[in-house]
């Protein structure tokens, strides 16, 4: 019981949190605040290891036992996360980067 409990408060908070992200990206993206995006990179590439984790300790019920003494067998949702995770931040690290002027001498 604990782990599926378990599996959907981390599946909410992950979903909730990338939402979060997202939209504040698209934010400063619109306002050409390109340099912003790299905490939210930082961010997000410490929660894609997390998610890495949890993916690899769901991904065997033996696993899940040994963590949780309980089993969930369905665990689609922390996976589509996980790669959502990566995409987010491959692409916030893309756009981080600002257009610096080139200095005319």
């Amino acid at each position: 019981m604990f782990a599926t409990i378990f599996y959907w408060i981390i599946v909410a908070a992950a979903a909730l949190w990338g939402i979060w992200s997202l939209v504040w990206s698209i934010i400063y993206l619109a306002h050409g605040e390109n340099g912003n995006l790299w905490i939210f990179a930082i961010i997000n590439a410490l929660g894609t290891l997390a998610l890495g984790i949890l993916t690899i300790i769901y991904g065997s019920q033996d696993n899940q036992w040994y963590w949780f003494a309980s089993k969930i067998s369905n665990i689609a949702w922390i996976v589509y996360s996980f790669y959502g995770y990566i995409v987010l931040t491959v692409l916030q690290f893309i756009f981080g980067f600002s257009k610096k002027a080139k200095a005319q001498n």
